[in-house]
């Protein structure tokens, strides 16, 4: 069995937590994206309606039908912006992942020959 130096485990740890926030990431993405149909849905179903009613506490309240479309534009656009920053954060994430994934293989492909060595010499 090899024994990680404390650098190592450091390093090991920070890929663990890496990792988690990726999964975190990916899910917030997918999130989004349902967000996203679901605007694009409601922008094709009241172009064709005269009557726009929106669910509010539990009441349906009509609304302007421009207005509307226009809320929901907006909400799309930042939607779009935040899944932007999002990938721009895990292709961060992504590539200091693998920066760390190398350098923990080279620590331990180092520290298993040198295990190696330590039991030849024995």
């Amino acid at each position: 069995m090899v024994e990680l130096s404390n650098e190592a485990r450091e390093l090991l740890t920070r890929f663990q937590t890496q990792n988690q926030q990726l999964q975190e990431l990916t899910a917030q993405k997918q999130n989004m994206e349902m967000k996203k149909i679901e605007i694009d849905e409601a922008l094709k179903e009241i172009e064709d309606k005269n009557e726009i009613y929106k669910e509010t506490a539990g009441l349906l309240m009509k609304k302007d039908k421009e207005q509307m479309k226009k809320n929901l534009q907006e909400e799309k656009e930042l939607i779009e912006m935040k899944t932007k920053k999002m990938n721009e954060s895990e292709n961060q994430l992504k590539e200091q992942m693998q920066k760390d994934r190398s350098k923990l293989e080279n620590m331990m492909q180092s520290q298993g020959q040198s295990n190696q060595q330590n039991q030849q010499n024995q």
